[in-house]
């Protein structure tokens, strides 16, 4: 791993529960690429940007409720995305955003996949955002007749509109589910407008959320075939991968990271990691309140063990002697069953062992200002590694030099360039809840 590690992303609100970090991550390891994809948590399309270009991220995957709003700030909208007005892909091309759609190719390629002919069968697509109107694109381009329905009727049209498809009032929507033959929803997760009573098992159904589906169960109550959710993600997930990296990978073994283990069997422990500055104690504290678990720091336990200041031990043993405090310290915190949340001194990722240890024992939460921001509110003097002429230079060096390796240690990316502890703890909660 080196300062050259490529970071690639996936954004959205919520973002944690994502899979995509599994199968991208599971490919590079078995490419050998320096790269690491990791999740993205935004309040808003704008943040997901500015986290993007801050962090030299090369690309970006995009999910609900983003796909639409994030147009604005690409510089180079091609084709499909152009078409549907919806971007879930975005690649850094030598500083200028390109903006894609793979969506549509996920779903009709998951079809194709499960040997399931489109053409010329009816399809009502449910849900007129951004993955119903690239379902609905994708399955009219491979010949079915599609009908779009939505809770906001115009909304519908408008799709409908854009594709050269069908649009239907809701209201009817038993009629149009015993009318067509496929039925996508793409509705958020644990939505559903379809009655069980309606279906037959002749109808093929797809359900775009692959966690928390409403109507997955039911339709294999009624023994309708079912096409997998996550094949969706999969398929678009390759798309995706050959615009990153300009060569195709290996679809089984990506197929292979969405078994990885759930990061709900991980919510006993939360770690942060990030910068000097970052907020990891202050905002950790915080959480730690918030969630009834037990705060531990591995910077205070070090001080307290050897009885002085970290700049003191620096200065009298070394870098070296501290990192190795810092990495039993690390292994120590892990040995205990209660709940907690660890505040991770900055340069902790520097060592493997330790990287692996965090991502293996609990979710890891990079908190990221910008070295700006933080050297705004950072106390010098109490900082060993900013005892220099430039200190705002040296940020910037350690965050070139060690943000590759948060890249791959995080879970999820969180920014603290606005001091906000209780607006920043919440965000993390509500991620901690989507899991």
């Amino acid at each position: 791993m080196s300062s050259q590690t490529q970071i690639f992303a996936v954004t959205g609100k919520p973002v944690l529960h994502s899979k995509s970090p599994n199968m991208f991550n599971a490919m590079f390891g078995y490419a050998y690429k320096d790269a690491a994809y990791v999740r993205v948590a935004a309040k808003d399309a704008e943040q997901a940007i500015f986290l993007f270009k801050s962090l030299g991220i090369k690309g970006m995957n995009v999910t609900a409720p983003f796909k639409e709003k994030i147009i604005r700030y690409i510089d180079v909208i091609h084709d499909e995305a152009k078409i549907l007005k919806s971007v879930n892909t975005i690649v850094n091309k030598n500083g200028k955003l390109h903006g894609y759609n793979t969506d549509f190719y996920g779903v009709t390629q998951s079809f194709e996949d499960a040997g399931i002919s489109i053409k010329n069968k009816t399809c009502l697509v449910i849900g007129a955002g951004g993955a119903g109107k690239s379902a609905a694109y994708g399955m009219h381009t491979k010949g079915a007749q599609v009908t779009i329905t939505n809770r906001t009727f115009a909304k519908a049209k408008k799709a409908a509109r854009i594709i050269g498809c069908k649009a239907a009032s809701i209201e009817n929507i038993q009629q149009l589910v015993e009318e067509h033959d496929i039925i996508i929803s793409s509705l958020h997760q644990h939505i559903n407008v379809v009655d069980a009573a309606w279906l037959r098992s002749s109808h093929i159904i797809f359900d775009a959320n692959y966690k928390g589906s409403a109507l997955l169960p039911i339709a294999k109550e009624r023994r309708c075939t079912v096409v997998s959710a996550e094949d969706w993600l999969l398929n678009q997930a390759v798309a995706a991968y050959t615009l990153f990296m300009g060569e195709k990978p290996n679809k089984d073994i990506m197929r292979q990271g969405l078994s990885v283990t759930p990061l709900s069997e991980k919510k006993h422990t939360i770690s942060t990691i990030g910068l000097m500055g970052a907020g990891k104690t202050s905002h950790g504290k915080v959480l730690a309140q918030k969630l009834d678990y037990v705060f531990k720091d591995t910077d205070d336990a070090i001080v307290a063990q050897q009885g002085m200041p970290i700049t003191q031990i620096f200065e009298q043993q070394g870098e070296a002697y501290f990192r190795n405090l810092e990495a039993q310290e690390l292994a120590q915190s892990f040995s205990s069953d209660n709940p907690h949340v660890l505040s991770c001194g900055g340069g902790i990722v520097v060592n493997e062992q330790n990287r692996d240890l965090l991502k293996d024992n609990s979710i890891v939460i990079w908190l990221y200002a910008s070295p700006e921001a933080i050297i705004k509110r950072t106390d010098i003097s109490k900082r060993p590694l900013l005892q220099v002429a430039d200190p705002l230079q040296k940020l910037r060096e350690l965050l070139s030099a060690r943000k590759g390796m948060y890249a791959k240690t995080a879970h999820i990316i969180v920014s603290t360039e606005r001091k906000l502890k209780g607006h920043t703890t919440n965000k993390i909660i509500k991620e901690l809840q989507a899991i």
